[in-house]
C-alpha cells in the first residue's frame, strides 16, 4: 500500500442538481461495500483529509473534476461531509465548456459514476470466509471525479460496462442516442460519444454471442486491424 496516487471507481449517481444555480450534489465515494479489488472504504475514512484540506479548512485543495483530469475542473466544492452512506459533495459548477457539458449530461442521466484519487494512510488487512479483504481507514483525498460514459482512459472506454447486463447497456445506449439526437452540447462531445457507442454497440453484440467457443489462438493481423479501426472511425 505505498501508492502515492490511486483511484477507486465505484457506481455513485450524482444525488441532485439545480441548473439555475448551478449546484451538483452527489457522492464521491461509498462506505462499506467491498469492491472489484477487494477494498472496503470504512466510515471516518476522509475525516482527516476534509478537515485539513476540505473547502470548509484554512487551505482547501480538494478538487472536483472530470475523469481524473487535473486540466478538466468542473467546479468549486462547496462542502464535502461523510454522511450513513459514503463521501457526499455539493459543488458549484464552473460556466466553461466542460461545465456545461456536465450539467447536460447529468440532466440526461448520463453521469452514472464517480471515483476518487487518494493516497491510503491506514489500513488493515482481515480474512473474511477464505477472502482477503483489505480494509481502508485513513485515505489522503486529493480530489473526487465525476466520470463520462467513456471512462478515465481513451484506450479501455469499456471499463463502465464491465459487469453489466445487455438489457443495462442496452438502456444507456438509447440514452446516449436520445442525448447525441437532442443535446446543443459541443461538437468535441458529442464526437466522443458516437465513437463510446460504437463500441458499446459492439460490445453488446459480444455478450449476445457468448455461446461461441473460447478464443485459444492469438488474433490474427486483420483482428487486429479491425480492433485499430474500432478506436479510430
Amino acid at each position: 500500500m505505498n501508492e502515492v496516487y490511486a483511484y477507486k471507481l465505484l457506481d455513485c449517481e450524482v444525488k441532485d442538481v439545480d441548473r439555475k444555480a448551478r449546484i451538483v450534489k452527489g457522492y464521491f465515494s461509498a462506505f462499506n461495500i467491498k469492491d472489484s479489488d477487494g477494498d472496503v472504504i470504512r466510515p471516518g475514512a476522509f475525516t482527516k483529509s476534509i478537515q485539513e484540506n476540505g473547502p470548509k479548512s484554512s487551505r482547501p485543495r480538494i478538487k472536483h473534476l472530470l475523469n481524473h483530469n487535473t486540466w478538466a475542473p468542473l467546479g468549486k466544492i462547496q462542502d464535502l461531509k461523510e454522511d450513513n452512506y459514503g463521501l457526499l459533495y455539493e459543488s458549484k459548477i464552473g460556466t466553461h465548456s466542460d461545465g456545461e457539458n456536465f450539467l447536460k449530461m447529468v440532466d440526461s442521466g448520463l453521469i452514472t459514476e464517480h471515483s476518487i484519487g487518494y493516497r491510503v494512510m491506514k489500513w488493515e488487512r482481515n480474512e473474511d470466509d477464505g477472502d482477503l479483504t483489505m480494509y481502508l481507514n485513513e485515505l489522503k483525498l486529493w480530489e473526487g471525479s465525476s466520470l463520462t460514459a467513456w471512462g478515465a482512459n481513451e484506450f479501455t472506454p469499456l471499463v463502465a460496462a464491465k459487469g453489466q447486463s445487455v438489457d443495462e447497456l442496452e438502456r444507456k445506449m438509447k440514452l446516449m442516442e436520445k442525448f447525441c439526437e437532442t443535446s446543443d452540447a459541443t461538437d468535441e462531445l458529442i464526437e466522443l460519444m458516437t465513437l463510446y457507442m460504437k463500441q458499446l454497440h459492439q460490445h453488446i453484440l459480444d455478450l449476445k454471442t457468448t455461446t461461441e467457443p473460447a478464443r485459444t489462438t492469438q488474433p490474427g493481423n486483420r483482428e487486429i486491424i479491425e480492433t485499430i479501426k474500432l478506436f479510430n472511425p
